[in-house]
Parts: C-alpha cells; sequence; structure tokens
C-alpha cells in the first residue's frame, strides 16, 4: 500500500471502531471518556504511518525495516516514553491506556495493510473500477509484499502477519496490565 492508502485507511478502520467503543459506552458496557474521541482518531493514524518513518531514514535503514515494520520500533517508542510510568507511577494519566493499545493496534494494521503489494494506490485503483481492484487485490495475496529489508521474499507475509499479531497481543496484554496495576 502506499502512505496515503495507509493514513486514509486506518483512519477510517479507527473512526469505525470509535464508534462502536462509543455506542457500548453509552449504553453502560464499558467506560470510554468523551473527551478521547479525537485523540483516538489522532493516535490512530500516528500508529497507522509509524512504520513508514523509515522513509526519511532510508540510506540507513532501507524503506519496509525489520525494525520499522516489526514489533521492535512500536515497543521502543512505547518502552521509551512509558518506562517513566513505572518508576513514577503518579505520572500516570488514564489517557496513557488509550494512547498505547491504539498506538500499536494502528501499527499492527498498518503491517497488514502492507500484505497488499500496490505499486500505486489501491485507493485509487477503488475509485475508477471497484471490480479492478478488488481482481488486483485478489492476485496479489499469493505474492509476497516485497521489499522488506534483509528477509526472503518467501517470509514476508509471515514476517508481517507474525508481527502484526505480536502487536495486537502486547496491546491487549498492556491494556490488562495497565487496568490491572493502574486503575
Amino acid at each position: 500500500m502506499n502512505g496515503w492508502d495507509h493514513v486514509f485507511i486506518t483512519t477510517i478502520v479507527f473512526f469505525v471502531s470509535w464508534i462502536a467503543i462509543y455506542f457500548l459506552a453509552l449504553y453502560g458496557f464499558i467506560a470510554f471518556p468523551a473527551y478521547l474521541t479525537l485523540w483516538f482518531i489522532f493516535v490512530a493514524w500516528v500508529g497507522g504511518i509509524f512504520p513508514d518513518f523509515d522513509i526519511h531514514w532510508k540510506p540507513l535503514l532501507g524503506h519496509r525495516s525489520v525494525i520499522t515494520h516489526s514489533v521492535l520500533a512500536p515497543l521502543l517508542i512505547v518502552g521509551i516514553f512509558y518506562l517513566p510510568i513505572l518508576i513514577v507511577p503518579e505520572l500516570w494519566m488514564e489517557i496513557d491506556r488509550y494512547f498505547i493499545v491504539i498506538f500499536l493496534l494502528g501499527c499492527a494494521l498498518h503491517l497488514l495493510l502492507d500484505l497488499i503489494p500496490s505499486s500505486r494506490s489501491v485507493l485509487n485503483r477503488f475509485m475508477k473500477n471497484p471490480l479492478e481492484a478488488f481482481a488486483y487485490i485478489e492476485k496479489n495475496q499469493t505474492s509476497a509484499p516485497g521489499n522488506i529489508t534483509r528477509i526472503p521474499e518467501k517470509y514476508e507475509r509471515g514476517w508481517l502477519i507474525g508481527n502484526a499479531v505480536a502487536l495486537i497481543f502486547f496491546a491487549a496484554f498492556l491494556w490488562w496490565f495497565f487496568v490491572t496495576f493502574f486503575p
């Protein structure tokens, strides 16, 4: 997928997710502070584009680096920002747990969207001819996404899926951890 596809699709997915969460909160199934509405969408957007920050470090890392397109960089960022909370729990704010989980899920969604290789925008294809776009996606699900540095092509799909699942696992674990120990 190209960059704008990631931004648009991630924003739409998390907007729809937020609507579902809003209605669950409205009917008392979960607690979700209303002030997090725009924050939720913004953090999802940041998480959705985060793995592609390696574009700015292309000579050093290469695009679709094994560092940024894995659990390594997102967990490193979360660790850098939130390790002080474990040392000084008074720094904890409720909004932090939402940021961490939504950021990690946005990164996972990015990795899953990278399973659809593209030389041009998939959204552009949909706008021109939706049937052609679905045919393109279906045809390319058997091929490798391409160009993940230092990963043999036959393992790229597994790499992206495995790391996306790991990010989802870490998001769920961290949510449990923060709800349990930092209520």
